[in-house]
């Protein structure tokens, strides 16, 4: 079984990019490209948060910047978004149906990173990629030997919420797995999270 630690450690203010800076250099590069390009100021004044992999330090060759948005109409950006965004490379924009309703998932390329905006009628919090990256944080911080094996799983293929799901044995959807330890007060003891361990380790 995994050594564990005593309680779970505080996570980075997600909302504050500074914490890239100080992070590994995968992180540090993005943190620069965000710096020189801004691409959140032509969002003023809707919210944004970043989210998915880079925050995590978990990402692979191909890993995309995931900007969640939060606007009452998300199919009122379609026009908008080409005048913003249009200039990139690769720039791309489609109205999608998600399990918690219709976004706008627009993509483009800052140099060598791909970025992919996720607007939704929901505020930024309560967006499934937002409330999956708390709860994988939070066991990358008091697990943190399995971010290696979380990297090794995406890099064979696995998309995050599986891979997560996979090495801390969690069973049924992972997506929503994930979303039933969002009340675990503290994951270094959760029967579910310890279950998991035992069957794989």
């Amino acid at each position: 079984m995994m050594a564990r630690i005593m309680a779970e450690p505080a996570l980075p203010d997600f909302r504050r990019l500074d914490y890239l800076a100080g992070g590994s250099a995968d992180q540090r590069h993005v943190w620069s490209l965000l710096r020189r390009h801004d691409p959140f100021a032509a969002l003023a004044p809707l919210d944004w948060a970043l989210a998915g992999t880079f925050p995590l330090d978990i990402q692979v060759p191909g890993s995309d910047l995931d900007i969640l948005v939060a606007v009452d109409e998300p199919a009122a950006l379609v026009g908008h978004l080409p005048h913003l965004y249009g200039h990139l490379p690769g720039f791309t924009q489609h109205i999608g149906q998600f399990a918690d309703g219709p976004a706008l998932v627009a993509g483009f390329m800052l140099q060598d990173v791909p970025v992919e905006i996720f607007a939704q009628a929901r505020p930024v919090e309560q967006q499934m990629a937002w409330r999956h990256m708390v709860v994988e944080a939070r066991l990358l911080a008091a697990f943190p030997d399995s971010r290696a094996a979380i990297r090794s799983l995406k890099r064979a293929g696995m998309k995050t919420e599986p891979a997560f799901a996979s090495h801390f044995g969690l069973e049924g959807d992972p997506y929503q797995a994930l979303l039933a330890l969002e009340t675990v007060p503290d994951l270094t003891v959760s029967p579910l999270i310890l279950k998991g361990f035992d069957k794989k380790f």
